[in-house]
Protein backbone atom coordinates (compact mmCIF):
# COMPACT_ATOMS: atom_id res chain seq x y z
CA UNK A 1 0.00 0.00 0.00
CA UNK A 2 0.99 3.24 -0.61
CA UNK A 3 1.84 5.43 2.25
CA UNK A 4 -0.20 8.99 2.54
CA UNK A 5 2.44 11.94 2.60
CA UNK A 6 1.70 14.98 4.07
CA UNK A 7 1.09 18.27 2.50
CA UNK A 8 3.67 19.64 4.39
CA UNK A 9 6.12 16.89 3.07
CA UNK A 10 5.66 17.76 -0.74
CA UNK A 11 5.36 21.31 -0.45
CA UNK A 12 9.15 20.92 1.63
CA UNK A 13 9.99 18.55 -1.18
CA UNK A 14 9.61 20.94 -4.01
CA UNK A 15 10.89 23.66 -1.83
CA UNK A 16 14.41 22.11 -2.28
CA UNK A 17 14.17 20.78 -5.65
CA UNK A 18 13.44 24.54 -6.89
CA UNK A 19 16.14 25.97 -4.37
CA UNK A 20 18.60 23.56 -6.02
CA UNK A 21 17.54 24.33 -9.31
CA UNK A 22 17.59 28.19 -8.31
CA UNK A 23 21.49 27.34 -7.15
CA UNK A 24 22.59 25.20 -10.35
CA UNK A 25 20.95 27.68 -12.62
CA UNK A 26 22.50 31.00 -11.20
CA UNK A 27 25.60 28.93 -11.47
CA UNK A 28 24.94 28.56 -14.88
CA UNK A 29 24.41 31.84 -15.25
CA UNK A 30 27.42 33.10 -14.14
CA UNK A 31 29.60 30.95 -16.10
CA UNK A 32 27.21 31.98 -19.63
CA UNK A 33 27.91 35.49 -18.64
CA UNK A 34 31.88 35.30 -18.48
CA UNK A 35 32.52 33.26 -21.35
CA UNK A 36 30.76 36.13 -23.41
CA UNK A 37 32.99 38.20 -25.20
CA UNK A 38 32.39 42.30 -24.57
CA UNK A 39 31.68 43.88 -27.55
CA UNK A 40 32.35 47.42 -26.74
CA UNK A 41 29.38 48.93 -28.38
CA UNK A 42 27.24 48.49 -25.81
CA UNK A 43 26.43 52.55 -26.02
CA UNK A 44 25.89 52.36 -29.99
CA UNK A 45 22.10 51.56 -29.69
CA UNK A 46 21.66 54.66 -27.18
CA UNK A 47 23.65 56.70 -29.47
CA UNK A 48 21.97 55.66 -32.68
CA UNK A 49 24.12 53.42 -34.01
CA UNK A 50 23.41 51.83 -36.96
CA UNK A 51 23.84 47.66 -36.35
CA UNK A 52 20.37 46.22 -35.77
CA UNK A 53 19.40 43.38 -33.70
CA UNK A 54 19.27 40.94 -36.00
CA UNK A 55 22.22 41.21 -38.02
CA UNK A 56 24.49 41.43 -34.67
CA UNK A 57 22.42 38.34 -33.09
CA UNK A 58 22.70 35.52 -35.05
CA UNK A 59 22.41 31.98 -33.45
CA UNK A 60 24.73 30.17 -35.31
CA UNK A 61 27.33 31.81 -34.03
CA UNK A 62 29.19 30.93 -30.41
CA UNK A 63 28.47 33.60 -28.96
CA UNK A 64 24.61 33.83 -30.67
CA UNK A 65 24.32 30.67 -28.77
CA UNK A 66 25.84 32.23 -25.53
CA UNK A 67 23.12 34.81 -25.42
CA UNK A 68 20.33 32.22 -26.24
CA UNK A 69 21.54 30.33 -23.22
CA UNK A 70 21.56 33.45 -21.38
CA UNK A 71 18.20 33.88 -22.07
CA UNK A 72 17.31 30.22 -21.56
CA UNK A 73 18.58 30.50 -18.50
CA UNK A 74 17.60 33.24 -16.80
CA UNK A 75 14.05 32.32 -17.74
CA UNK A 76 14.49 29.07 -15.82
CA UNK A 77 15.89 31.35 -12.91
CA UNK A 78 13.23 33.80 -12.66
CA UNK A 79 10.82 30.53 -12.83
CA UNK A 80 12.44 28.26 -10.43
CA UNK A 81 12.84 31.67 -7.51
CA UNK A 82 8.69 32.28 -8.11
CA UNK A 83 8.14 28.96 -7.96
CA UNK A 84 10.43 28.09 -4.62
CA UNK A 85 8.89 31.18 -2.68
CA UNK A 86 5.22 30.55 -3.49
CA UNK A 87 5.84 26.82 -1.93
CA UNK A 88 7.36 28.15 0.84
CA UNK A 89 4.48 30.49 1.24
CA UNK A 90 2.21 27.95 1.21
CA UNK A 91 4.62 25.66 3.37
CA UNK A 92 4.74 28.18 5.83
CA UNK A 93 0.54 28.51 5.87
CA UNK A 94 0.35 25.01 7.11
Amino acid sequence: MIAAVAKSDVFFGFCITFFVLMVISSIAMIVIVIMQKGTGNDMSAITGGTDSFFSKNRVSTFEGKLRLFTVITAGLMLLSSILFFVFTILLNMQ
